[in-house]
């Protein structure tokens, strides 16, 4: 067994960042061997995060990277406001940052899994938890990969409690710099409106049966204050149309686009972009293809 001496408690210290009590602890139960009383700690993390897991995690920040090929979103989760802006809660995301940049990832879990500078982000991850002791975690990741004749709209809310992604496709010469300003108005739409679909094709089927389900018993409660019953056949009509109107609420390509100066007319965004955006920039289509919206503790 090696000898627990002030230094050793403290080079532990230096390499974890916990507390002298808790380095002299991990170092009596690992028999004074450094490596190992780093892992105890490391685990003792884990042991943390379960501990903690039914904590609610609401607070943290959304990170948004974009590089020559793709453009991705990730979420690093903590219970309380003040750890978002914790050095070591920083170091994490902007590991992970580094990692997404330089790596192919395709999962939260690839990402607690990629290594930066020879530590591997999921260790790192658990240091943090011993340090800062609360529940911290990667919730959730997704990707867009960029296409051809196609660039990415980026805007990020209120310091990341909302981080948005849109990818717009086009024909013709572009002003790549115009339309990365369209994209981001249209980022800035998602953000504000918060559509749950890309156009009425990618509505969750259960959504749709959702809205006439409250639709119809709107109709009949309608029915029943008034003493009017409606023929079944109109009442499929009414069903149709109250549907469609919220579906125009939901679907990104149908909102109303929001900057009323740029929009005078009213237009839907898919209207705005192809008779206002394409028109003033000379190209012959230009629309949303795809769009990540994450919003913090959602």
């Amino acid at each position: 067994m090696a000898a627990i001496t002030a230094s050793l408690v403290n080079e532990l210290r230096q390499k974890t960042g916990v507390g002298m009590m808790q380095c002299k602890k991990a170092l009596t139960e690992t028999d004074g061997d450094l490596d190992k009383a780093i892992e105890l700690l490391r685990k003792q993390g884990a042991a943390v995060a379960a501990k903690r897991a039914d904590k609610a995690a609401k607070e943290g920040r959304i990170y948004l990277i974009e590089t020559a090929d793709k453009a991705a979103a990730f979420e690093l989760s903590c219970e309380t406001e003040p750890v978002s802006n914790n050095d070591d809660f920083v170091a994490l995301a902007a590991m992970a940052v580094k990692a997404v940049e330089t790596q192919a990832i395709s999962s939260v879990e690839d990402l607690k899994a990629a290594s930066v500078d020879g530590k591997k982000i999921n260790d790192v991850l658990q240091d943090v938890l011993v340090k800062i002791q609360e529940n911290i975690d990667f919730r959730k990741y997704a990707e867009i990969k960029k296409s051809a004749n196609s660039v990415f709209g980026v805007y990020s809310h209120m310091k990341g409690k909302i981080g948005v992604i849109t990818e717009l496709a086009f024909e013709g010469a572009a002003d790549e710099a115009a339309l990365k300003a369209a994209a981001k108005d249209i980022a800035m739409q998602a953000a504000a409106f918060a559509p749950v679909a890309l156009n009425d094709a990618a509505v969750p089927a259960e959504t749709i049966e959702k809205e006439r389900e409250i639709a119809r018993a709107q109709i009949e409660a309608q029915a029943q204050a008034t003493g009017k019953q409606t023929k079944p056949e109109f009442v499929e009509r009414q069903l149709d149309g109250r549907v469609a109107k919220v579906l125009k609420e939901i679907v990104l390509e149908d909102q109303e686009f929001f900057m009323s100066e740029k929009n005078p007319k009213k237009l839907a965004v898919k209207d705005y972009l192809q008779e206002v955006v394409a028109k003033q920039l000379g190209l012959s289509s230009l629309k949303v293809v795809n769009f990540i919206r994450f919003e913090r503790g959602n």
